[in-house]
């Protein structure tokens, strides 16, 4: 790799050297073929260019200067190539200042750049809550570590990281002798599922807060699609003076209403929650289509996760290969809604057996549980 780089490098020089070689030959014949044309012409354009500063007042020496031009525009082929450098450079010293006066401009309008006369205090600890001022998505973690390096190093409950599956199911003592209590698993598993409801209105401030997102690029009529990523900035921001629980770093949800109430009366909008009863395999779906108009990744809610750990992380599925533990209720339910829906029936009660069945694979995989058909 490098020996090929050092070829490719040395091919270049050589074409270099040829262009280079190429324009002094060109210019060496153009210059022996009209030698005093050009002369001439040159001669002539030094005694305009010296006429402009021929003053009384002005030195002897620009009047010299004319004549010497004039006397050798005279004789133009005997003029050799230095000679009329020379001359031209004699004209060209008067010209000086004018690159000089626009350098000294382009300093000048650099020194009076607002971008240069900021006093703001930059540094580790600022940046973050300037920047948030162009990226309002950062504003919750803002308040969530430590205030001085904003670092998130102790584990809080609202904040820890996804349950691990063999660290749940060990908790949760789902494993007995060696196997896997899959009655006990999918009754767990439905609590993250969460309860359905019947109409809109039965959905709690989170869930009408996500609708109304969604629902700005879904039950709009294609009017609101830029609505969507309006409301979560309006939240973001939000999150500068609102609480939960007491604690700093929350939006007012109450900034949604207005778009839930609209978009709750889309006529579409029941149709959502006939076929996905439950309120996180209905968001999830919504969140699903309605990133298809463009991102909605799950850090522009990242106050979510404090608020509603299970809705956050069934909104969290995004393009993965597989979901959390805490997905895999959501995940597998809203897959089998939709199936349902397309051959014309409809879930009267969670059918989850495929994420117990990804649980169990799992576990087995690392040894903690017997593979189906194996014997302990």
């Amino acid at each position: 790799m490098a020996r090929h780089g050092q070829n490719q490098s040395d091919g270049m020089g050589v074409v270099w050297l040829v262009m280079i070689g190429l324009i002094a030959f060109f210019g060496w014949m153009f210059w022996h073929r009209w030698h005093g044309t050009i002369s001439y012409w040159s001669l002539k354009w030094v005694w305009y260019q010296l006429a402009v500063f021929d003053w009384p007042f002005m030195p002897e020496v620009i009047r010299e200067w004319r004549a010497q031009a004039a006397g050798m525009a005279m004789y133009p082929s005997r003029v050799t190539f230095p000679e009329l450098l020379s001359i031209l450079n004699k004209a060209g010293y008067f010209y000086i200042p004018i690159p000089l006066f626009f350098i000294a401009r382009g300093f000048l309008a650099a020194h009076r750049h607002p971008m240069n006369k900021t006093r703001r205090k930059v540094t580790v600890e600022t940046l973050p809550w300037i920047m948030s001022k162009h990226s309002p998505a950062i504003i919750p973690s803002l308040y969530y570590g430590n205030p001085q390096t904003l670092l998130l190093n102790d584990d809080p409950v609202e904040h820890r990281s996804a349950v691990h599956p063999e660290e749940w199911t060990l908790e949760q003592g789902l494993i007995v002798n060696h196997k896997l209590d899959r009655e006990r698993c999918g009754q767990l598993l439905i609590e993250f599922l969460g309860k359905p409801v019947a109409t809109l209105n039965e959905l709690s401030p989170t869930e009408r807060a996500m609708f109304a997102v969604f629902g700005a690029r879904l039950l709009s009529d294609g009017k609101d699609i830029r609505v969507a990523q309006q409301l979560l900035d309006d939240l973001n921001r939000s999150c500068h003076t609102g609480t939960f629980e007491g604690k700093k770093g929350y939006p007012d949800l109450g900034l949604t209403d207005a778009a839930f109430k609209k978009y709750s009366a889309h006529p579409d909008a029941q149709a959502w929650l006939l076929r996905h009863p439950y309120p996180r395999t209905m968001l999830f779906a919504m969140h699903k289509v309605a990133s298809k108009s463009g991102k909605l990744p799950s850090s522009q809610f990242r106050w979510l996760k404090g608020m509603d750990r299970n809705l956050f992380y069934a909104l969290n599925i995004g393009l993965r290969k597989a979901p959390y533990l805490e997905q895999g209720a959501v995940f597998t339910q809203m897959q089998w809604e939709e199936f349902a829906e397309n051959v014309g029936y409809r879930l009267t009660e969670p059918f989850i057996e495929d994420a117990i069945d990804g649980v169990e694979k799992y576990l087995a995989k690392l040894g903690l549980v017997a593979r189906q058909g194996e014997t302990q």
